[in-house]
Order: C-alpha cells, then sequence, then structure tokens
C-alpha cells in the first residue's frame, strides 16, 4: 500500500513499486502481475520495448513455453491500461505499449 491514512488509501503504482518485491523471498516473486507492473514501469522511464520486451520474458517462468503466462500478461496490460486510464494515464499508457509488444511479439 502507498497510502494507508483513512480517505487517501491507495496501492503502489507501478513505478512506487520499482524493483521493490522481485526477490525470491516476495510472495509477488516470479508472477506474471510483478513482471507486468516492473515492465510497465520500466516503459514509463522510458526504456528501450525491446530491453522491457526481454526482461519481461525473463521475469515470467516458461514465457515461451506456457503460451497462458504470454495470454495473462496481455490480459493483465490491457486490466492496468484501462483502470489506471484517470488516475495515472503515464502509466495507463505505458500498460497499453507493453500489451501492444506483447501481442506483436515474433515467437519462434
Amino acid at each position: 500500500m502507498a497510502s494507508r491514512r483513512a480517505n487517501n488509501a491507495r496501492l503502489k503504482s507501478a513505478v512506487e513499486f520499482g524493483r521493490a518485491e522481485m526477490g525470491e523471498s516476495s510472495e509477488m516473486y516470479q508472477s506474471a502481475l510483478r513482471a507486468v507492473l516492473y515492465a510497465v514501469m520500466e516503459l514509463t522511464k522510458d526504456m528501450d520495448g525491446n530491453e522491457v520486451q526481454a526482461h519481461l520474458t525473463m521475469n515470467i517462468p516458461n514465457y515461451y513455453g506456457d503460451m497462458t503466462q504470454r495470454d495473462l500478461a496481455v490480459e493483465l496490460a490491457d486490466y492496468l491500461a484501462k483502470r489506471l486510464e484517470e488516475l495515472r494515464p503515464e502509466e495507463a499508457s505505458a500498460a497499453r505499449v507493453l500489451r501492444e509488444l506483447i501481442k506483436s511479439q515474433r515467437l519462434g
């Protein structure tokens, strides 16, 4: 949580998460959600899309072997893009870019 004060409670943004929760001791370690949030953070920091995609594939176990993982990443990016449109437009835009990067990625 970014804030727990009454009337100000909200979840952390992808940028606020940064590299947190990437370690093996984290409950979110190697989850598709954490990988997508990390990719969104990288895109908001103007990192190259190819690098972001490479990191995403490394951060999601069995990304190429299990197509449901890739589909889940697309769905999560789409969900974030829709939900963040009003709250954090820059992150919503990054989530849309990520969604399209994943969908247009050549496999094989």
